[in-house]
C-alpha cells in the first residue's frame, strides 16, 4: 500500500521547467501524508538519475539553486530508499512469489505502475506536458506461469499535483483504512493515519489484542477515522462533532456514582491531565462496544484523547 513514483514519467519536457515539475511532485507527497499513506515513494532504482532535463535527474534537480529550496529537499528525501521495485529482491519480486509475471501499460513494460496494480497502492507522476493530470491508469497483469498465460486488468490511481490528491481524499482514506489488519498494526501506523488522536494506556492494552477478525474491528477503524477527520474539521468557537458515529456523553448521575464513576477515570495519554471521562463512542459490532473519547484544543494544534475501547460499562441505566 506504499505509493511509488511512476518512472515512465521521468522523461524530458520540453517545454516544464524541472523545478515546476519537481515542485508538483512535491505536493503530491504532501498530501500523501496527509492523507495517512506512508511517508516513503518506492521507485526503480535508478529513477534518481533518470535524465529528465539536460542530462540530469532527479537527484541532481532537487538541489538545484533555481530551484524551490523546501521542494528539492522534500523530494529528495524520499528518493533512493530502498528496496526498490525492480531487481530480484525488489518489491515487485516480492509480490510475484512462485508466480512469472509481467505488468504493461500502453504496451510497455512499468513498474511504479505495475506495483500499484498488484497492491492497489497509489502513484504519483512526474507531470510534463505529455502528462499534464493525473488519471486512471489501466494496467495488464500477464501472468507466464499458467498455460496459456493469464491476463488481467486493473485500475491504477495516478496523480501529478497535490489537489488531485485532495480531491481524493476520501477515497484513499478507505484505501489506508482497509490496510489497517489488526491492532497492532493500528498502533503501529496512528501517527501516521490518524495524527491528531492520542491513545491512552489501557485503550492501547485493548487495541494490541485485536487481530482484525473481530466483528468489530472495521468498526472500530471507522470511528477513530471519524474522530480524527472530525478533528481537522473543528473550527474555533464551534463544538467538536464527529460525523457518521453515534456518541453521547454519560449521564451525571453515572459519573458521580460511588462505583460507576470510578470505573470511567481511564489514564491519559502522556503529556495530558485525568479527568472523568465521560464522550464515548457507541459500535454495534461484536458485544456493543464503547470508545471513550476526549477533544481538546491548545496552542500546539488539536488532539483527541482515546482512554478507553471495551464492552458497555455498567452504568445507573443499565447496572
Amino acid at each position: 500500500m506504499e505509493p511509488a513514483l511512476d518512472e515512465t514519467t521521468l522523461v524530458p519536457c520540453p517545454t516544464w521547467a524541472p523545478g515546476i515539475r519537481i515542485a508538483a511532485l512535491s505536493t503530491v507527497l504532501k498530501e500523501f501524508d496527509r492523507v495517512g499513506l506512508p511517508r516513503v515513494l518506492r521507485s526503480v532504482s535508478n529513477a534518481a538519475d533518470r535524465d529528465i532535463c539536460q542530462g540530469r535527474g532527479l537527484r541532481s534537480w532537487c538541489f538545484d539553486r533555481g530551484l524551490n529550496r523546501d521542494a528539492g529537499l522534500f523530494v529528495a528525501s524520499r528518493l533512493a530508499r530502498q528496496p526498490f521495485i525492480d531487481g530480484p529482491n525488489g518489491l515487485m519480486a516480492r509480490a510475484e512469489g512462485n508466480r512469472i509475471l509481467e505488468t504493461q501499460a500502453n504496451g510497455r513494460l512499468v513498474y511504479g505502475l505495475g506495483l500499484g496494480a498488484l497492491e492497489g497502492s497509489p502513484v504519483a507522476l512526474l507531470s510534463s506536458d505529455a502528462v499534464p493530470a493525473g488519471r486512471q491508469v489501466e494496467v495488464l497483469i500477464l501472468d507466464a506461469s499458467t498455460d496459456p498465460i493469464a491476463v488481467r486488468q486493473a485500475s491504477v490511481l495516478t496523480y501529478s499535483c497535490g489537489d488531485e490528491v485532495a480531491a481524493q481524499a476520501n477515497n484513499l482514506h478507505a484505501v489506508v483504512d482497509a490496510a489497517i489488519s489488526s491492532g497492532q498494526v493500528l498502533l503501529s501506523s496512528v501517527a501516521e493515519v490518524f495524527p491528531h488522536l492520542r491513545i491512552g494506556p489501557r485503550a492501547a492494552e485493548a487495541f494490541a489484542a485485536l487481530t482484525g477478525a473481530e466483528p468489530v474491528f472495521q468498526q472500530l477503524v471507522r470511528h477513530l477515522r471519524a474522530l480524527n477527520s472530525a478533528a481537522e474539521a473543528w473550527a474555533a468557537g464551534a463544538p467538536y462533532q464527529p460525523q457518521g458515529v453515534t456518541f453521547s456523553p454519560e449521564s451525571e448521575q453515572t459519573l458521580s456514582h460511588g462505583r460507576f464513576g470510578p470505573m470511567r477515570d481511564f489514564p491519559s495519554p502522556d503529556g495530558f491531565g485525568q479527568e472523568r471521562w465521560s464522550l464515548h463512542t457507541k459500535l454495534t459490532g461484536g458485544n456493543g462496544a464503547r470508545m471513550y473519547f476526549r477533544a481538546i484544543r491548545s496552542p500546539e494544534g488539536v488532539a483527541v484523547l482515546i482512554g478507553y475501547f471495551g464492552h458497555h460499562l455498567p452504568c445507573m441505566r443499565y447496572p
